[in-house]
């Protein structure tokens, strides 16, 4: 009975695929059109690849619908199209990494504004984050290009999505050499002292406390990987920039000098703390 209902299961969605006018939005209305592209159908994934359709999934994943617009076009196709794009796929990764005018479609989410839609946002960080996971190279070279990376990145770490986004970068990239550059990209754009300057009063509390934790997690994971890596030719820049002593004069200045701020200091207290966390013996 199982497999019996299993294909007339895939045969329903084939049979819809026979369409000649078949539309996007009536394919993502199918309740079985996610585990159908997970397992690889090859009709739907020929439909899914065309690049109109590629198109219009990102679209829904980074532009805002309209307010006025019913439900299915606010929540539900951006979401079902977030699950399609973020399903590990090969397909689907290798058709988004390789065309670049479908990562500068994503890559636009981020220069859309002062304030992100959060639902948007997560989406948008999942899909990146899938890329960074198995587009590396391609992903890390795009981002690299983009000289407004790190600003827009900073301008919208208050919102957790893109904090999430700054640690998938810096966990999800595996080929050492290519981590390592990674840091030291990061380093050279002065990410630890721009982290630092957003745990200041004159930002928000999101700010504040997405920042501490963006820095926490660089220390941690760089020890962990001083302690895996112990003969790694080269020291961990995003590490020594914050372990040193104006760095911390900085924190410390942003806390206490001037107007004082509870959300700043408890945010900065998070970071020394963690600077102060025995290292295991290496």
């Amino acid at each position: 009975m199982f497999w019996k209902f299993d294909l007339h299961k895939s045969s329903h969605l084939d049979t819809l695929l026979e369409k000649e006018d078949l539309s996007l939005p009536e394919l993502l209305d199918e309740e079985d059109v996610l585990q159908e592209c997970k397992v690889v159908n090859r009709k739907l994934l020929d439909f899914l690849l065309q690049p109109s359709h590629l198109q219009a999934m990102v679209a829904w994943v980074t532009q805002e619908p309209p307010a006025s617009g019913e439900e299915r076009l606010r929540y539900k196709y951006p979401s079902v199209a977030c699950e399609i794009l973020t399903s590990d796929v090969p397909q689907i990764n290798d058709a988004l990494g390789a065309d670049e005018s479908l990562l500068n479609r994503l890559y636009g989410f981020l220069q859309s504004g002062d304030s992100l839609n959060p639902l948007l946002a997560s989406f948008f960080s999942k899909v990146m984050g899938i890329l960074i996971n198995r587009k590396t190279d391609q992903l890390v070279s795009f981002l690299r290009k983009k000289d407004d990376f790190v600003d827009l990145l900073l301008r919208h770490i208050g919102t957790s999505a893109i904090m999430d986004l700054l640690l998938r970068l810096l966990t999800c990239v595996e080929r050492p050499q290519l981590r390592q550059d990674v840091f030291n990209w990061l380093n050279e754009e002065k990410i630890v002292q721009r982290l630092i300057e957003q745990i200041h009063p004159s930002k928000d509390d999101n700010q504040h406390s997405n920042a501490s934790q963006s820095l926490c997690d660089i220390i941690r994971l760089s020890r962990e990987q001083m302690i895996q890596g112990q003969d790694s030719p080269e020291p961990d820049q995003l590490l020594a920039t914050l372990e040193k002593q104006e760095t911390i004069e900085q924190l410390l200045s942003n806390m206490f000098e001037g107007e004082q701020c509870q959300s700043v200091i408890v945010s900065g207290i998070q970071v020394l703390l963690t600077l102060l966390e025995p290292r295991r013996p290496r």
